[in-house]
């Protein structure tokens, strides 16, 4: 068994590209979800800011008629 995990003199190059490759999978797989939250949370931001600075203009419209 351990003959072949160490596959001759090539099993520290075999197994560090197993590893590579599936954090390189891991990684491909789990950044998109990350970047999703991060633009949702940044659009809600941004939409509670638009809906204050509305809000605030429609208040001084109101007051600059009175």
């Amino acid at each position: 068994m351990l003959e072949m995990l160490q596959m001759g003199k090539y099993g520290a190059y075999v197994w560090s590209s197993y590893g590579l490759a599936l954090f390189i999978m891991g990684y491909v797989a789990i950044k998109p979800i990350m970047d999703k939250k991060l633009i949702v949370k940044e659009l809600m931001m941004k939409y509670r800011r638009e809906e204050h600075q509305l809000a605030n203009k429609q208040s001084e419209n109101k007051q600059e008629q009175s």
